[in-house]
Formats: C-alpha cells, structure tokens, sequence
C-alpha cells in the first residue's frame, strides 16, 4: 500500500484568499472605519477636495467573503486529513 502525503494547508489557493482578504480590509478600514463621518453620513476631505459617503461599508463584503474561503478551504483539507 502507498502512503498518500497529505495536501498542505496553506495551499495556493488559501495564500490568494487571505492576501485578497486582507487587501479588501485594508481598503475597508482606509474608506468607512478610518473615517469620521458627519450626521448626513458624509465626510469632506478639504486637502483632496474629496467627499467621501458612510457607503464604502461594503468594502467589508468581499473582505469577509474572502476570508470565509480560505477558512473553508483550510476546514476541507482538515476534514479530509481526519478521515
């Protein structure tokens, strides 16, 4: 009988997840938790002559639904590790 390595955990596909993840945080918390926001929901940046709008939450989207990939990739490879 031939012994099968078992696959890495941190497989390409895992590293892409969490890179991506963390770029999609990354972005998240310079546009919506970095930022102070008026009541309208709105924050006026005088030196870029930039408005920026309560909106940019969704940044946390794809963060999160990214890590929830490699979370899940990392729980398949443990589970078929067990059996």
């Amino acid at each position: 009988m031939t012994e099968h390595k078992p696959a890495p955990l941190l497989s390409r596909g895992v590293v892409l997840a969490l890179a991506a993840s963390a770029v999609f945080f990354w972005v998240w918390y310079a546009r919506y938790l970095g930022v102070d926001f008026n009541e309208l929901g709105r924050h006026y940046d005088a030196d870029a002559q930039v408005v920026t709008t309560d909106s940019a939450f969704v940044w946390g989207l794809p963060a999160v639904g990214c890590l929830l990939v490699a979370l899940a990739l990392i729980g398949h490879r443990l589970w078929r590790r067990r059996g």
